[in-house]
């Protein structure tokens, strides 16, 4: 089998990933769900034992354990929110292309010459890191790593290989 030059590397969008960070995620929320529900009734249970025992700093504690795992389901809520709003952004079509003639990067092209950096930005809290794309004109787009299947490494390798070594991804924020 024979094959000729490979001339650019096209990645695609890709929904499965978050998709299941979505599951899991609404598996983890329902889990916190059960967990209050069982931890109210518990410290209820136990407070009213402790107040029938002349010891009111009971309802105090109760209230202290009852508030924490409340916290603990908000936080998992709006993770929750989060990776739901990311499988609503996930685009279709072409995500990232690296050719000789240059790169693009959620739609927004760019020839090698106009390419001011290739980097991996962070996504912030409950988020996956991007590879961004910025422009000699100040352009710039992002993509999710975690809308496509390749790997962060592999762009930077097939960066370099394409614009004969004068870029490279940028992965100091993977490494932070």
């Amino acid at each position: 089998m024979s094959l000729g030059p490979i001339e650019e590397l096209v990645v695609r969008y890709d929904r499965a990933q978050v998709a299941q960070r979505v599951a899991r995620r609404r598996r983890q929320l329902r889990s916190q769900l059960v967990s209050l529900v069982i931890t109210v009734l518990l410290v209820v249970g136990f407070s009213v034992w402790l107040s029938t025992q002349g010891q009111p700093i009971g309802i105090v504690v109760s209230v202290l354990v009852v508030l924490a795992s409340f916290g603990w389901v908000v936080g998992s809520f709006v993770l929750y929110r989060r990776a739901r709003s990311e499988l609503a952004a996930v685009g279709e079509g072409v995500a990232i292309r690296i050719a000789r003639r240059g790169a693009e990067v959620g739609g927004l092209d760019a020839s090698w010459s106009e390419v001011a950096a290739l980097r991996i930005v962070k996504g912030g809290w409950g988020r996956s890191p991007r590879l961004e794309l910025a422009r000699t004109t100040g352009e710039s787009a992002t993509v999710a790593l975690d809308h496509v299947t390749v790997r962060a490494a592999t762009l930077d390798s097939t960066a370099r290989a394409f614009s004969a070594g004068r870029h490279g991804v940028d992965l100091e924020a993977l490494e932070a």
